[in-house]
């Protein structure tokens, strides 16, 4: 018993201290630069037949355009409608205003900003997908 409070109160003392170690030599995760255009983009899935690209991260925000998903199961002739993400690698996913991708579905606050006519815009990621180069 004597040997055990000893021998767990100095695996206690080296796991704080390789944690600290690990912690102070970690380096801080680079900020996402902004790119051009053609770094990825945004589409609608064969889910979600569109998506709509809005001013805003809220779903009462100005729809800009309404990229749709004409492939597959989606109605229309074919063509599949796509905008370039606004961040390099499609990054900057952003928490905003509460949406659902259909009705009576789950509730999400994921946005991602895209590149419409030159001017960040977003989009309600969960409702599409996204493609790096």
């Amino acid at each position: 018993m004597r040997v055990a409070r000893p021998l767990s109160l100095f695996a206690a003392v080296s796991i704080a201290l390789a944690g600290a170690a690990a912690t102070a030599t970690a380096a801080p995760a680079p900020a996402p630069k902004a790119v051009a255009a053609g770094s990825g983009y945004a589409a609608p899935t064969m889910l979600h037949c569109k998506l709509n690209v809005r001013s805003a991260t809220k779903s009462s925000a100005t729809v800009l355009r309404t990229l749709r998903n004409r492939n597959g199961n989606c109605p229309g002739k074919g063509g599949h409608d796509s905008v370039p993400c606004w961040l390099n690698k499609c990054g900057g996913t952003t928490a905003g205003g509460s949406y659902t991708c259909q009705s009576g579905g789950k509730s999400y606050k994921s946005w991602l900003p895209v590149k419409h006519k030159g001017k960040r815009a977003w989009v309600a990621i969960k409702c599409g997908t996204y493609v790096t180069p």
